[in-house]
């Protein structure tokens, strides 16, 4: 087994409570591991092995984390914007460089984990698919020291340290109450339109959506999910489709992004009065479709405080830090609460 002094490196990491592979990087001098891991197997050394801390090794607490965010490109005003100016606002916390790749491409989200965490990073927070390759990529990048969050959407059966963002669950059942209960008990059909099944956050929705429907308003007809690729012109088409075949057609709730084409097909066969419609995300855009009428309510999230939360994390002390889900809220915005 391999050895440092007259102790193994599987000592030390019991010791330090840390990974083999984080001490393989502490040891050899590699990056992407925090000042204060690099501290606690040194530390473990010294208490193991009589050796002294070399100097040099460890970063100052005050330095600012390096931390990377993977996101999709496009991947809508609410998430770009906001989370671009939400880094902005970190301050001297942490350093985090932001980077975005090809929509639903697990091959392109893979690749670039990896060339993230062979660069040396203190911590990765990436807008996850279910995707082999992405899985494999988050894996290596866990085993070689360099922890990543899930953001906005989970990764299952994977090594990431934890998932960030909403209940995606408990808001595809808050939008099936929604609608169920501004239909007033109409009898009808429902449209469900997703950006992409590779995004575990829209299967989540779409399932908390129809257990809902199923449990309290049978007089609800839940369509066939229909994949918008969260693309404007992909959703005006599949939405004029919808309305076309469907002329009992009284509710329709996105579950990702993309609503200027729900709303351009929705006005365009006059039908904004009678249909009920759910979305997620506030932008200037949904704003406005909110204050018109025919958005009648967005299920929104708070980036900077999912930024802000995913920095904290990184800061805390590896071996407390969340293993699980940090669900954060979201709000419910209606005409009458739309912020300015």
């Amino acid at each position: 087994m391999t050895k440092f002094g007259r102790v193994r490196i599987e000592d030390v990491a019991r010791e330090a409570q840390v990974s083999p592979a984080t001490v393989d990087r502490v040891l050899n001098g590699r990056a992407g591991v925090r000042p204060v891991t690099c501290e606690r197997v040194w530390s473990a050394v010294a208490r193991l092995n009589g050796a002294v801390v070399p100097a040099n090794t460890q970063r100052s607490h005050d330095q600012a984390l390096e931390l990377d965010f993977i996101m999709a490109q496009g991947a809508g005003p609410s998430i770009e914007e906001n989370l671009r100016q939400a880094t902005e606002n970190i301050g001297g916390n942490a350093t985090i460089r932001w980077h975005e790749v090809k929509r639903f491409n697990p091959e392109a989200l893979a690749t670039k984990i990896r060339q993230v965490y062979q660069a040396g990073s203190d911590g990765i927070a990436v807008q996850t698919l279910e995707h082999p390759v992405v899985h494999a990529a988050v894996n290596e990048a866990t085993s070689s020291g360099v922890e990543v969050i899930a953001l906005l959407s989970d990764l299952t059966s994977s090594l990431r340290r934890c998932y960030v963002g909403i209940d995606n669950r408990a808001a595809g059942r808050t939008a099936g109450y929604l609608i169920g209960r501004l239909t007033c008990g109409r009898e009808g059909k429902v449209a469900v339109i997703a950006g992409s099944d590779l995004y575990r956050s829209h299967e989540e929705r779409e399932m908390g959506f129809r257990r809902l429907c199923r449990e309290e308003f049978p007089n609800l007809e839940i369509l066939d999910l229909v994949i918008g690729n969260d693309e404007p012109e992909d959703n005006f088409r599949s939405m004029s489709n919808l309305l076309s075949a469907n002329s009992d057609l009284i509710g329709v709730y996105n579950v990702g992004s993309g609503n200027r084409g729900i709303v351009r097909a929705v006005k365009e066969c006059g039908r904004a009065d009678t249909i009920v419609f759910i979305a997620h995300h506030l932008t200037s855009v949904s704003r406005q479709y909110l204050l018109d009428g025919v958005v009648d309510a967005v299920l929104n999230q708070d980036m900077p405080r999912l930024v802000e939360k995913v920095v904290s994390i990184f800061s805390q002390d590896e071996y407390s830090r969340s293993r699980g889900s940090e669900f954060l809220p979201f709000e419910i915005i209606v005409r009458e609460n739309t912020p300015n």
